[in-house]
């Protein structure tokens, strides 16, 4: 069994290495810095409790990190209530046309606007493939789906972005 002070120095080091990715991600899944802050601190707090079963096992600590979120997040949307997700939704369809962006960060900001439209697996798929850079495999291990699935979405999530893209006036 691991002694305090490596275990600190390892949530130290997990928290260095991965917390700002996981942040990232989980915003883009929740579309909330707040509520992603609150799932990344708990994916951390779950590590905490589980380092030294982790190291022993031999889990490789990105992929588990990924996962975690992912669940945190997940449980995180199902205690929403089904009426503010649908607000949040037909609120991002509404924008009024927006001018050609003229600087790739406008242009990031208004695809980013865009993942609303997405349902929740979709938009997490593209931010781990397009953000995150993860390999279908990968995702696949963070989803517990098989690389046909997270394939599918993929070429869905991709479809209805560019629609919605192509509709505001973003893209031609």
């Amino acid at each position: 069994m691991m002694d305090q002070q490596s275990q600190n120095l390892n949530m130290e080091d997990a928290m260095e290495q991965y917390q700002t990715a996981l942040l990232r991600y989980a915003t883009r899944v929740l579309n909330n810095e707040d509520a992603a802050q609150d799932v990344v601190q708990e994916a951390f707090i779950r590590l905490h409790g589980n380092i030294d079963d982790i190291v022993e096992r031999g889990v490789q600590l990105k992929g588990w990190l990924f996962r975690t979120t992912h669940n945190v997040a997940i449980d995180y949307i199902r205690k929403e209530s089904r009426r503010r997700l649908f607000h949040l939704r037909q609120a991002a369809q509404f924008e009024p046309y927006a001018p050609e962006p003229s600087t790739g960060e406008e242009r990031h900001a208004l695809v980013l606007q865009h993942l609303n439209v997405l349902k929740p697996k979709e938009r997490e798929v593209l931010v781990l493939r397009l953000q995150e850079e993860m390999s279908y495999k990968e995702i696949a291990a963070v989803l517990k789906r098989s690389e046909g699935y997270v394939g599918t979405l993929i070429h869905s999530a991709t479809k209805k972005l560019s629609q919605s893209l192509r509709q505001a006036g973003v893209v031609s």
